[in-house]
Order: structure tokens, then C-alpha cells, then sequence
């Protein structure tokens, strides 16, 4: 059945064929491409639905929407459908949509009077035409104040969106991560090589920040003989010394500490780099 076949150019006519497929068995289509020849093109691919299924089998309702673009009378193509039955056989099914008419608008030639082509118009432009361009300027010049903040605090190892905090200082911080290592027991639980570990890197640190000295890469008896020059109290350059050998020894001699030196240790770094920041700020 179809609704309708006769049409004006570029117009759509809806034809629909019924399917009676038995119980076991598959209905498909053959490969359609949107130009059927003959002056006839589909729409869209076929649709198939299902009108009603009992015992004997399926009854399918497929639609073909055409369109043509080229008047006169057009011979459908015959379009084939295949039934697979359950012994794998298959049968062909044909459907004939028949003829489709597309016919033109007639133009009257008695009543034709031709015009001048008039010359383009001109309309004043307004503000809602430029809205767009506007928009489109302030999104633009917001990507590239995005990229440029963006790369500044990539070069400065920033967050982009939360404010910089303010680092502690030299002094600061050795006294926060002297703290942490007392807090971790570290001597009391048998780790007594990583306790002088953490305590000289920490002092290492520190005396890299406050005396701009290359302490990290420098061994106990080098820092010694530079800080010799600073200005260190006697009593607190001593001290630090006799931390450093004990360290040393620990780390590198396997030399069991005693409780003094181990409990010393926390309290002698606190108090050296107490002293230098001290001596730093006046």
C-alpha cells in the first residue's frame, strides 16, 4: 500500500509492504544505497515493525519512504526481501511499489512579464548583529588571560586557583622536622642509623639555607671547616661537632650510641640551630 504516487519534485511519497514470516524463521533486506536509479532516491533506510505475532508465525509492516528529483513517470526498482527458514534455506520475497508520477509547478507564460533585476540592498547594521563578535572577543581575550595566568603559575610552581602560602623559615622548618623525628621514637625501636640520618640531613638543610653553604654535598668534617669562619659561639660549634662524629660513626661505623648521646642529639641540634637564627635576625 501507499499513501500517495503522484508528487511534486522534491516532494516524499510513503509506500508500505506487509510480510507474512513463519515461526522460526528471519526477515532482512537486501543492502539498499540511497539512489535506487531511475530518477527515485530513499529518504531514509527502510523501517520495519512488527503488526501482530501468534503461534504460525510474525506479520511485518516495512516502510520506504522515496523522493525524486527529476519530473516524468519513474519505475520504482524492485527491492528484495529474504526469508531465512530454519532448515537454512532461503526464499526471496519482491516488492513492486509500481510507478511514481512526480510532476511541476506550470507556469502560466501567457501572463509572464519579466522584471529589472534590481541592485543589492543595503540594510544598516545593528548592535544585535555585533553581539556574537563581541562575545566572541571577550571569550577570546579571557582564553588568553587563562593560558597566560596559567603558564606564570606553572613557572612558579603555583596552584592556579589558591593563593601562594608563605614557606617557613630555614629556622622554622628545622625545628617543625626535629620535632617529627622526637615524635617517631626512632632510637627507641632499634632505628638508630636512620634517627642520625634524618637529624643530619635536617642540620644539612638548615645550614645550607642560613650559612649558603652546599651542605647536602659535603661530609661532616668539610661543613665543620667552613663553619669555622662563621660567626658561631664556641659551645654551640663543639656541640654540633660532637653531634656530626657520633652521626658519622652510627651511619658509617656501625657504632651503637648510648641513651645519653641518643637523647642528647634532638636537644643539641635544637639548641644550634636556635642559636644561629638567633644570631641570623639581629
Amino acid at each position: 500500500m501507499n499513501q500517495r504516487d503522484t508528487l511534486l519534485i522534491g516532494d516524499q511519497a510513503t509506500f508500505s509492504f506487509i510480510t507474512k514470516v513463519p515461526a522460526g524463521s528471519n526477515f532482512f533486506l537486501q543492502n539498499l544505497q540511497r539512489d535506487l536509479g531511475n530518477n527515485i532516491e530513499l529518504v531514509s533506510q527502510p523501517k520495519t515493525d512488527t503488526l501482530k505475532t501468534d503461534s504460525s508465525g510474525t506479520e511485518l509492516q516495512t516502510t520506504f519512504t522515496f523522493t525524486s528529483f527529476d519530473s516524468g513517470s519513474h519505475v520504482i526498482p524492485l527491492i528484495n526481501g529474504y526469508l531465512q527458514n530454519p532448515d537454512g534455506s532461503i526464499d526471496t520475497v519482491t516488492f513492486d511499489a509500481g510507478k511514481l508520477e512526480v510532476t511541476t509547478i506550470q507556469i502560466d507564460t501567457t501572463t509572464y512579464r519579466p522584471f529589472d533585476i534590481k541592485e543589492q540592498m543595503t540594510y544598516p547594521y545593528t548592535v544585535k548583529e555585533f553581539l556574537p563578535w563581541i562575545a566572541v572577543a571577550v571569550a577570546a581575550v579571557a582564553i588568553i588571560f587563562f593560558f597566560i595566568r596559567l603558564w606564570k603559575r606553572w613557572r612558579e610552581r603555583r596552584s592556579l586557583f589558591a593563593e601562594p602560602s608563605i614557606p617557613d623559615s630555614p629556622y622554622i622548618a628545622a625545628l617543625k622536622e626535629l620535632e617529627t623525628i622526637r615524635n617517631e621514637r626512632l632510637w627507641q625501636n632499634n632505628q638508630m642509623k636512620l634517627y642520625y640520618t634524618r637529624i643530619t640531613d635536617v642540620l644539612r638543610v638548615y645550614i645550607e639555607a642560613r650559612f649558603a653553604l652546599q651542605a647536602m654535598e659535603k661530609t661532616s668534617a668539610e661543613i665543620l671547616h667552613e663553619l669555622r669562619s662563621k660567626e658561631i659561639e664556641e659551645s654551640e660549634y663543639n656541640s654540633l661537632k660532637e653531634l656530626l662524629e657520633v652521626a658519622d660513626l652510627v651511619k658509617f661505623a656501625k657504632y651503637v650510641a648510648t641513651e645519653t648521646e641518643n637523647e642528647n642529639a634532638i636537644p643539641r641540634a635544637i639548641r644550634f640551630v636556635s642559636t644561629t637564627a638567633i644570631i641570623k635576625e639581629e
